[in-house]
């Protein structure tokens, strides 16, 4: 039997192997998609019910008296209106519907790997944690609490540095995982490709730049919910897990699969999370 360990000497576990698999998954893809939906009426339960902050104090964690100054008009003050919810709230249900939108779409229209109902309930029930994390943590005092800001009006000068840095790295790294998967998706359905790796588009700025796009959202969210210690918690736990299991793990099966093929990508793309970083 071939070997499935990487140049690196990293040899994935075999549920990684599985999961490269090519082929439909009816039932794991209606879970999939069932439970990240599911998500955003549990994020606003979380809020509005007050479950949320009854839970907080269950762990000993207050909450702040006010939220973080945000316009009350426009999208925002729309839904913040529609729901109850203050206008940092309403963002942070915004937040967890990109992530959800962002996620049912690559499932539905990008993934063409078999998802098995264990592996969709798993992958969803991770996602799930870490909204649930940040929505309990925007009802704490580890948020934002700008109550000095409330009667000033809104200005660039005014908004959170957090929300300031967490909402373009918001922004940037959904559009980054979304569109780069779009691209790739579009080459390897070209019959004339096929047994090719894709190296191009964003692809061609980061070999994994659907990873990173990945971290950046998810440090942005957390950014926007907890403040500067969670967003970096998140970035540095997400960042490690795709440098020490995720890439090596790809790595392996792009060996494995493209041969010298993929040496060439590794010369013509250095990059493998982030562009100019690593």
């Amino acid at each position: 039997m071939a070997s499935n360990t990487s140049k690196s000497n990293y040899e994935p576990p075999k549920w990684f192997w599985d999961s490269r698999k090519k082929g439909p998954s009816s039932a794991g893809t209606f879970l999939f998609v069932a439970l990240r939906a599911i998500d955003l009426p549990f994020q606003y339960w979380l809020l509005s019910s007050g479950a949320g902050s009854r839970l907080l104090k269950t762990i000993g964690l207050s909450s702040p008296t006010a939220s973080a100054p945000l316009p009350t008009t426009g999208v925002l003050g729309q839904i913040s209106s529609a729901t109850g919810l203050s206008p940092y709230h309403a963002l942070i249900i915004v937040l967890a519907t990109g992530s959800a939108a962002k996620q049912i779409y690559w499932k539905l229209e990008i993934c063409d790997t078999v998802m098995p109902p264990g592996f969709s309930v798993g992958v969803a029930a991770y996602n799930t944690m870490l909204n649930s994390l940040n929505t309990l943590f925007s009802l704490s005092s580890l948020s934002q609490d700008p109550s000095a800001l409330l009667s000033q009006p809104l200005s660039l000068s005014s908004v959170p540095p957090t929300l300031a840095v967490g909402i373009p790295l918001y922004a940037v790294g959904l559009f980054w995982e979304w569109y780069s998967e779009i691209q790739r998706k579009a080459f390897k359905i070209d019959p004339s490709n096929k047994g090719k790796p894709y190296s191009d588009g964003l692809f061609g700025l980061a070999r994994n730049i659907n990873y990173g796009g990945y971290t950046l959202w998810r440090t942005g969210y957390s950014l926007i919910s907890a403040g500067w210690a969670w967003g970096a918690v998140q970035g540095a736990f997400l960042a490690g897990d795709f440098t020490q299991r995720g890439i090596p793990s790809l790595d392996a099966y792009c060996e494995k699969r493209y041969g010298a093929q993929w040496d060439e990508v590794r010369r013509k793309v250095p990059y493998r999370l982030i562009p100019y970083i690593y």
